[in-house]
Order: C-alpha cells, then structure tokens, then sequence
C-alpha cells in the first residue's frame, strides 16, 4: 500500500473515532481540554509532538496537487499549526476551546465527514 494511502487511512479512522467522541461525549471533551490546559508541561508536549510528527510527514509529502492528497497536506499544515500554538500561545487556544464548546458538535460532524471521504473513497 502507498504510504499516501495508508497516510489517509489511518487519518480517516483517526478522525472518525475523535469525531463520534465530540459529538457523543461533547461534555467529557469539555472537561478533559480543560484540564489537559492545567498542565503547561504537557501542553508544550504535546506541540512538539505535533510539530515533530507533522513536520515528517512534510518534508516528504508536501503535495499540492488537484487530487485527494491535498486534503492530507492541509491536514499536515494544520497540525504544525496546532503544534505551534500549544507551544507559543497555548492561552489563546485554550480560551477558544473554552468558550466555544457549542461548536464542538459541529466540528464532530465535520470530522467524521472527512474522515469517512478518506478512509473509504481513497483507494
């Protein structure tokens, strides 16, 4: 399997999974942000993990083409973005986090959205 693929599919099942959980458990993802944010420690991290990991995928795909594998490179560049927020200003997420827990069911729904596109119609 092309590791493009195998790329979209672990980020289809992965963004599935995360999607029920906003939907379903909108509450308990509520909290859990919450206190994950406590921990300075943890959230810088997490953003190096995130800028680590996205920065791999990258350097070897970063493929701007008018194709499927677009949808991944976005996804890349927005986990380098992530990473670098929790990093830098990892108040300013957690205050969007915090107050816009309503829009956490919609991003849900759009995420297993997406994540059925990429795990079923990329072959």
């Amino acid at each position: 399997m092309d590791i493009l693929v195998l790329t979209s599919k672990i980020l289809g099942v992965y963004l599935v999974i995360s999607g029920l959980f906003l939907v379903i458990k909108t509450k308990t993802v509520h909290d859990v942000l919450k206190d994950f944010f406590k921990h300075p420690a943890t959230t810088y991290l997490t953003g190096i993990i995130l800028i680590f990991l996205s920065t791999m995928y990258l350097i070897q795909y970063n493929l701007w083409v008018k194709d499927w594998i677009t949808v991944v490179t976005v996804f890349a560049w927005l986990v380098l973005l992530k990473g670098l927020t929790y990093v830098f200003i990892p108040g300013t997420l957690k205050n969007m986090v915090v107050k816009n827990k309503s829009w956490f069911k919609f991003w849900g729904l759009l995420s297993i959205i997406i994540g059925i596109y990429l795990f079923f119609f990329i072959v």
